[in-house]
């Protein structure tokens, strides 16, 4: 038995600013490291980056030297390294810019894999030693494949590289292992992706897919795995924490008929973060003393949980405020709590808030006042079913609720980063695009191509 093990992570996003420097940075390089010293002390044959191991293409000086520390002594071990560029490690989606994984693979520290397209498709290179670049590494009888991350046309592209992979004699190739930025909003039926059973496409040609792009861990049939993100990207990701998420540990044996053995996903230590709900409606309609009633019952709730200094806290407010007599300052309340308790950081969300009775009584129905979101949420509906979108006429509903997301993130002062990854994650967005895309959808010149060719 030739039994292999390779280790699988995803979206390290080493250079992540979280809350304005109020999380240190060195949070993802310490998981990353993490991630490393296990490849090393478990004897693993390889690791594999399935895209963003930057959170962007213009990081500073620190966070490369950060990626050079953690992956020198996998080069020194002899262990190799096979990534391939999610969308945060390189500006465009045809990556046109040397990005600084391509700088790490062209400085033998990793290898990094890529597919390019041509008019005639996907063109799929064996790894060349001197330029350091191809589509696909033969290792130990394992065959490692990868893409960078392919945009709206996920699906489409993916399939063009399917058929090309198909070519491969199997008896020459006893498995297969793809590298592909992509979650389940594309692979699985979640959030708008497709269905489970299109994922089969892959499965014929692949015997395990390694995924990244979405943070939240998957695992579809024990062989289509995406670990999740080591660290919390953004601090809502506390929400998978009740799940093992990380990375992924797998055992191979390309002599046999069916190569992949054993697949595992692994937490590991990360930065605790916290979840608290309070209800503001007993001082939501005071003239006096509201805003110090709130700080402190919040406190109060807050040393109830015994939390460490160095944890953070996401707050989430809730309940009816009268708005025009509380004044609500979310960011005053995070720092009040950071230097009371203390904690390392402190996000607040007010987007649950409603409006009081006196505020909303023009607009109360039978069941009661409605609140400040169903408000706006209504009149988002109102414009975009007035104003519809190409290949989304039937969708109002489902954009209102994410363009009040973006508000909401503009509201709470996110990162541009944050926003982008909200854009680039919506299946509404990647929908839009693909019927933007048509007239110069490159899968459109390659079955014209085709057909020259046929003809």
């Amino acid at each position: 038995m030739s039994l292999l093990k390779f280790v699988h992570c995803s979206d390290i996003h080493l250079g992540r600013q979280r809350l304005g420097g109020k999380l240190p940075d060195s949070d993802f390089a310490r998981a990353f490291a993490y991630i490393v010293n296990y490849t090393l002390d478990t004897g693993a044959d390889a690791l594999l980056i399935a895209g963003d191991l930057f959170d962007s293409p213009n990081i500073q000086p620190p966070f490369l030297q950060q990626a050079t520390a953690c992956l020198r002594p996998l080069q020194e071990a002899g262990i190799p390294v096979f990534a391939v560029e999610g969308n945060h490690d390189r500006a465009t989606v045809t990556g046109e810019s040397i990005s600084w994984v391509r700088y790490l693979s062209d400085a033998g520290i990793l290898h990094l894999l890529s597919i390019p397209f041509t008019p005639e498709g996907p063109v799929l290179t064996p790894w060349d030693l001197q330029s350091r670049q191809g589509s696909y590494y033969d290792f130990k009888g394992v065959r490692i494949v990868g893409s960078a991350y392919l945009g709206a046309g996920t699906i489409r592209r993916a399939r063009l590289i399917a058929e090309e992979m198909a070519r491969w004699d199997r008896k020459e190739v006893a498995a297969v292992i793809m590298l592909l930025h992509a979650g389940p909003d594309y692979i699985v039926q979640e959030g708008g992706g497709f269905s489970k059973e299109n994922l089969e496409f892959l499965h014929e040609r692949v015997d395990y897919l390694a995924l990244g792009h979405i943070h939240k861990p998957m695992m579809h049939g024990g062989w289509a795995v995406n670990p999740g993100s080591p660290e919390h990207v953004r601090l809502e990701e506390c929400r998978y924490d009740g799940q093992p998420r990380g990375m992924a540990v797998l055992e191979m044996d390309p002599a046999l008929p069916e190569p992949l053995l054993k697949v595992e996903i692994r937490s590991l230590p990360r930065r605790k973060i916290y979840t608290l709900r309070y209800d503001c409606s007993p001082h939501g309609n005071k003239i006096k003393r509201a805003m110090e009633g709130i700080k402190e019952d919040i406190e109060a709730a807050v040393r109830s949980k015994d939390m460490e200094p160095e944890a953070a806290l996401r707050l989430e407010l809730t309940g009816a405020v009268n708005l025009g007599r509380i004044r609500l300052d979310t960011e005053a309340l995070a720092q009040y709590l950071e230097e009371k308790i203390p904690l390392q950081a402190v996000e607040v969300h007010s987007g649950a808030l409603q409006p009081t009775r006196a505020e909303s009584s023009s607009h109360e129905g039978p069941e009661g006042p409605p609140s400040r979101e169903a408000l706006e949420l209504a009149a988002i509906e109102e414009l975009v079913a007035n104003q519809p979108l190409p290949g989304l006429e039937g969708e109002a509903g489902e954009l209102a609720r994410f363009f009040y997301q973006l508000k909401e993130d503009v509201r709470n002062r996110a990162s541009v980063q944050e926003i982008r990854e909200r854009l680039e994650c919506s299946p509404l967005v990647s929908r839009l695009l693909s019927q933007t895309e048509e007239l110069v959808q490159p899968e459109a010149v390659v079955a014209a191509a085709r057909d020259r060719r046929e003809v």
